[in-house]
């Protein structure tokens, strides 16, 4: 398993290396009245400074640049489907999703909880399932994603849950997704649970 989580991250950034521009050479020029239009339409869900407040709605602040971009592709090639964001990309011209990767890669990832846990048997569940599954070798050590790998310090619960039973159930794909049902598929729901939680209250720093 370790080795094919490996050989799953390599690929991914490689690909990403070779296919999608780099976003720091696609920032939108101070002031475009029409692509802060897309911020607040984004924003609008998203929240203002890419922390949800929404629930099922993830956060994007902190993302890597390449991550949202790809996402956005796939909505608006109808690779990935959501009720919401396939119709929302349609509009969205290459230049457009480059420059939201960038935006909302450069935002502060979502601040860390300060309410006490009200699991810590559930988030040492968590812990013991990230080294098992060798989630830092792709999130890295931090979960914060590197990429085409999400952010996934800081997400909220519900988006963590759905993600992976969307890769459970084969109706989650695209480029970056090599290992990811494989892991998926023989997680309990005790084991998702068990990580969503761990994943949401980890700062991310």
């Amino acid at each position: 398993m370790a080795r094919s989580v490996i050989l799953a991250c390599a690929l991914g950034a490689c690909l990403a290396a070779g296919v999608a521009p780099h976003a720091e050479d696609s920032k939108p020029a101070s002031g475009d009245a029409a692509f802060n239009d897309k911020i607040k339409f984004c924003s609008a869900c998203h929240g203002p400074s890419g922390v949800s407040q929404l629930e099922g709605v993830p956060n994007l602040a902190g993302e890597p640049d390449f991550f949202t971009e790809y996402q956005l592709l796939y909505f608006r090639g109808e690779t990935r489907k959501n009720e919401q964001m396939t119709p929302a990309a349609q509009g969205l011209v290459d230049d457009d999703i480059r420059n939201l990767g960038a935006y909302f890669a450069a935002l502060t990832g979502p601040p860390p909880s300060t309410d006490p846990d009200p699991d810590p048997a559930l988030t040492q569940e968590g812990a013991r399932l990230v080294k098992e599954r060798h989630c830092a070798q792709c999130h890295l050590d931090s979960f914060v994603g590197q990429g085409e790998i999400p952010r996934l310090a800081g997400q909220r619960q519900e988006v963590i849950v759905k993600a992976l039973h969307d890769y459970q159930h084969g109706s989650r794909r695209g480029r970056g997704n090599v290992i990811m049902p494989e892991i998926a598929y023989s997680l309990t729901e005790d084991d998702i649970k068990a990580l969503a939680h761990f994943m949401s209250r980890q700062p991310g720093k």
